[in-house]
């Protein structure tokens, strides 16, 4: 198994066959998506969940258009797609309860997070390992920010987070984006 990363040229470039012209574009609006994200947290916590909700709703109709294709007989075949039609339908019908559903899974998504952290200086044999605790701390924080807020805090942290994550996401394709412009000039 190889454990040594790319070269920052392979990657650069491999994103620039992934991102293409409109990475600039992209990124800007992500930043924009972002800031309106963190002075409307609430809106953006709205908009979070209806598009879970639609991606629910969205694949339990796929799933249950090929289920009858395939003339499927078991219980479980139906189930599944009845489950995701449901609870995208809950999440569209009751949206506070589905922004505190999302606040749930950041609450496991951080303290997964926090065990990576605390137990991957282990194998990585001490590089980074300070910065790996750090994190690790910080991820407890907020679960637990999460957890003494929820779930009518849900409704402004989910916005908050999904915000700095667009902002920094879209921050990054403009950072990929500069560094295919100095790969291809020089």
């Amino acid at each position: 198994m190889n454990i040594t990363p790319p070269d920052l040229t392979t990657i650069i470039k491999t994103e620039q066959h992934y991102l293409g012209k409109y990475t600039l574009v992209v990124g800007l609006i992500l930043i924009v998506i972002g800031i309106f994200g963190l002075l409307s947290p609430v809106i953006l916590s709205a908009a979070t969940d209806g598009i879970l909700a639609g991606i629910l709703i969205l694949g339990g109709a796929v799933w249950i258009a090929h289920s009858y294709q395939l003339h499927a007989h078991g219980l479980g075949d139906w189930l599944r797609p009845l489950l995701l039609l449901i609870t995208g339908a809950i999440m569209v019908a009751l949206p506070a309860a589905g922004i505190a559903s999302i606040g749930l899974l950041f609450i496991l998504y951080f303290f997964i997070d926090a065990y990576r952290n605390f137990t991957r200086p282990k194998v990585l044999s001490g590089v980074g390992r300070g910065w790996f605790f750090f994190s690790g701390i910080i991820d407890v924080l907020i679960a637990l920010l999460f957890i003494v807020t929820w779930p009518q805090g849900s409704l402004i942290l989910v916005g908050i987070f999904v915000g700095v994550n667009l902002i920094f996401d879209g921050i990054i394709l403009i950072i990929v984006r500069n560094g295919i412009i100095g790969l291809t000039k020089s």
